[in-house]
Order: C-alpha cells, then structure tokens, then sequence
C-alpha cells in the first residue's frame, strides 16, 4: 500500500529546474539564518521555565536579530539579482508585487489563525489566561501588514513573528516602484531610497499611539533598513562581475558564512555585526560553487534546508513550548547537554519546516498560480 504522504527525505527529493537554479550556499544561509531563531527562542522558554541559569554568553540573545537581518540581506540581493538576470523581461512591479504576495501571505495568515486558535483552545482548558481574542481591526491591519500596537503594547501584528514581514512587504513595494524605471536603474533608486530612510529615522522617535503614519515612519526607518541595501549592493557588484566569479567549494562557502555569522552575534557593534552579515552574504553569492553536479549531497541538503526556511521560521514557535518542557530537567545537566538539545530542536524545526514546505506552501502556491513558477520564487523571506 502506498502512502499517500511523502516521506522525510529532503535529499531525495525530485529537483526541478527551478532547484538547480538555486545558488546552495545561499539556500544554507537561508536555514542558518532561521537556525539562529530557533535557538534563541528556545533559549528564552528554558528560561521562562528556569531550566538554565540567567549567565548565558550576551551572543545567544542576539541569535535571532542577527537571523532575521540575514533574511532582509538575503531578500535585498535575490531580488535584484533575479531582475538583472531576467534584465530584457523583467516582471513588471504589478506582477512581482502579486507573486511576492502569493507568495508570503498564505502560511502567514494560517499561522496567524492557528496561533489565536492555541491560545483560545488554552484559555477553555484553564491554560491561557492572558489570551484576549484580537479584534476584526487588528486581524485587518495585521494581515493587510500594516504597523501598529498590539494589545501588549509592542509594535507587532497578532503572530508576533510577522513584524518581520512588514518590513519585507514594505521593501517588496519600494522594488515594485523601482522596476517601473527599469531593473537596473530600480535597483539603485531603491538602494539610495533605503539609505535616506534609515538616515531620516535618526529623527523619529517610537509614537506612543496604537495605529498612525507616525507609528508607519518609525518602523519603516529603523536601521534593519539597511540590510536589505546590503543585499542591494552585493547584487549590484556580483552582476557588475559576470562570470569572474572566485570558484570555490559550497562547501567552504558555507563555512565561511556561518563563521561571518558567528562573528555577527559576538560584534561588539551594530557596524561591526552589519559588517560580518554583508561578510556572510558576499562568501555565498561572489564565488561559484565547485562541486561534482546538482546533485551533489551538500547542494541537495543547503536547497532542502533553504526551501523549508520561512515554514521553519513561521511553525517553529508552536512545537518549542512543548519541547522546552519535554527536554528542561535535561538541559539542567549543563552545557554540552543544552547544546545537544539545541541542535536536536533545530533538526526537529528543520523537519516540520520541510514537511510544511511540502505539504502546505507547495500546493497552495500550484493552486493559486497553477503549475507557473515565478522568477521571484527562487528563495522566500
């Protein structure tokens, strides 16, 4: 009998074209970076629970910001790297603003209902007592990725996770204006567009209301701006090099990225971090990946490990509760213990990211487009 559901095995998984399009360390990038949010999440629930001491190295809380600038970086460059590619019929920015879209916006929603659904399911069973059913006007302004205060207080839609998206749709607007003008001289106007927004937030200071302009300037001025300049600006200069690109193993490129990476956590400056980013990003996306086909083993895993990233990122806050409490009295052994129990929770991640990917982001993107890959669809948020 055949199962009607595929089994955990992203290396076997049938290439498309569109797979071998990839560039693989930057898809390795892609899961490290989410990597990086998984682990400091779960850190933060074990200790919520006290199940480690509060004398963790300063790095580990900023795991996830260093993560999540990796993606705007990414984001930044694939963009652009797709339109100059693609330079004598680039999408036009209706049609690159509908595929983003597709794109972005169905697991986001869904994960935005199961969340109000795990804390309404948990208040009837004496679980959730600071859980309050969101109003229909923070579901309209959360799914429409508009900024403003939740009922906490912080600048975040309803899935706290989606803050990241609003920044990522707002760029996905400026990249669809600049492709009016062209892909090439877009790029740049959009690259010196986010240098003057992030100039100008040095003046704004965060509202205190819950919904405004004035709450929209200050989140779409903050400094994380500037990562997806970075992304700009690497793109600019690997298109600028053509075919000159330095031939070196994935492999090695990997490593050198997630070494940047590393760095980026334990910079002792914002500078310094952005710097050790831009690092990583050049060592994927400036060389040419030597390896034996597009089927070797490390390419197949960094495109399974990149494809699964944005499910990884958007599932992985509902499975580490219960991890956190399942794994506590292990973690309290000491380090080598946390550090196994991290890398088990990131491998789990991996899996249900994948199986998401799979099961869910796939069909609805062929239900929604057909069968029609878009050109933009090469890496997700």
């Amino acid at each position: 009998m055949t199962s009607r559901f595929p089994r955990f095995n992203p290396l076997r998984h049938r290439e498309s074209a569109l797979d071998r399009k990839q560039i693989a360390p930057l898809q390795f990038l892609r899961g490290i970076a989410a990597s990086g949010v998984v682990i400091e999440h779960l850190l933060e629930r074990y200790l919520r629970r006290a199940a480690i001491p509060d004398t963790l190295p300063e790095f580990t809380s900023l795991l996830g910001q260093v993560g999540v600038a990796t993606f705007f970086a990414i984001s930044g460059f694939i963009m652009v790297h797709i339109s100059l590619r693609d330079d004598r019929r680039p999408p036009t920015g209706r049609a690159f603003l509908r595929n983003r879209y597709l794109r972005v916006a169905p697991l986001y929603y869904l994960t935005t209902l199961l969340i109000v659904l795990f804390g309404w399911v948990a208040q009837r069973f004496g679980a959730g007592a600071g859980f309050r059913m969101p109003t229909a006007t923070e579901f309209a302004l959360s799914f429409a990725f508009i900024p403003h205060r939740g009922a906490n207080g912080l600048i975040q839609p309803i899935y706290g996770l989606g803050w990241t998206l609003h920044y990522e749709m707002f760029f996905y607007l400026l990249f669809a204006a600049g492709l009016a003008l062209g892909a090439r001289r877009g790029a740049y106007i959009v690259l010196g567009a986010l240098c003057l927004l992030v100039i100008a937030g040095t003046g704004i200071n965060a509202p205190p209301i819950k919904i405004g302009l004035s709450i929209i300037a200050y989140v779409f001025t903050r400094p994380i701006m500037g990562y997806f300049a970075i992304g700009i600006g690497i793109a600019l200069i690997r298109h600028r090099l053509g075919d000159r690109l330095l031939t070196l193993p994935a492999p090695m490129a990997a490593a050198i990225a997630l070494t940047a990476l590393i760095a980026a956590a334990l910079a002792p400056s914002d500078r310094t971090s952005m710097a050790a980013i831009a690092v990583a990003l050049a060592a994927t996306v400036l060389v040419s990946p030597a390896h034996k086909g597009p089927t070797d083993a490390f390419s197949r895993f960094s495109r399974a490990f990149g494809n699964a990233s944005y499910s990884m990122y958007l599932t992985h806050s509902f499975v580490l509760g219960a991890f956190a409490s399942a794994t506590a009295s292990i973690v309290a052994r000491g380090t080598p213990a946390l550090i196994a129990m991290a890398t088990l929770a990131c491998v789990m991640c991996f899996a249900i990211g994948w199986l998401s990917w799979r099961l869910i982001e796939q069909p609805i993107a062929k239900a929604l487009n057909g069968r029609r890959q878009s050109r933009a669809d090469l890496v997700a948020p």
